[in-house]
């Protein structure tokens, strides 16, 4: 199971991924999607000038993210990773943290 927590208020967000769907096809799908949408987030961040405090940190299993002035990008984000919980319950949760 990958759990994904997620937070914005104004400008500041923060999001943090933890786990493996494991693998099999259904579960591969939702690895490759997840770390597909949440590396090219965490890309974004690195490289805009836009973005101020980021940190952030990728390794097996775990990508955290935080950061300032990210803009649209990170709803567009949580809106491809809900998309792929609504298919995919299983093996994806998101939770608005705190």
């Amino acid at each position: 199971m990958i759990r994904v927590y997620a937070w914005r208020q104004a400008d500041r967000c923060r999001l943090f991924v933890l786990g493996h769907a494991n693998s099999g096809a259904e579960r591969d799908i939702v690895c490759a999607g997840v770390s597909a949408l949440t590396g090219a987030l965490v890309f974004q961040a690195v490289q805009s000038e836009y973005c101020r405090h980021t940190r952030y940190r990728m390794a097996p299993g775990e990508i955290f993210l935080s950061c300032r002035g990210l803009g649209d990008g990170f709803e567009t984000v949580i809106s491809g990773l809900t998309a792929i919980a609504r298919q995919y319950p299983a093996h994806l949760q998101i939770e608005n943290a705190s």
